[in-house]
């Protein structure tokens, strides 16, 4: 399994681990993450972009920790990210107003 698949099982299970704003967040980081693989230039112009910011962030985790270590570390990520002076946090405030014809449109109609 890689780092995404990990993270993305991790963070989108519907365990009572993964319920509240830490998975609602981090399932709109994922979603934002998608959106800049198929939009990138879109993204780029608006300074939406998410990958360069996410990497360093993500570069610790670990698939084979434990599932306790595994949920520390994703609380830990959200936090950071989710920071009020966090440009991750800022990016995904502004995507659906920054983007309304495309980006709105496509959380608006549903998973990535």
């Amino acid at each position: 399994m890689s780092l995404n698949e990990s993270i993305v099982e991790d963070a989108t299970l519907e365990t009572p681990r993964a319920s509240g704003p830490p998975a609602s967040f981090l399932s709109d980081l994922i979603d934002a993450c998608v959106m800049e693989c198929y939009f990138r230039e879109q993204m780029l112009q608006r300074d939406l972009l998410f990958h360069d910011t996410l990497a360093p962030h993500v570069a610790a985790y670990a698939p084979e920790a434990s599932e306790a270590q595994q949920r520390d570390f994703l609380t830990r990520l959200h936090q950071t990210l989710n920071a009020p002076s966090h440009p991750i946090r800022n990016r995904l405030l502004r995507l659906t107003a920054d983007s309304p014809d495309l980006l709105a449109v496509i959380k608006q109609e549903g998973k990535v």
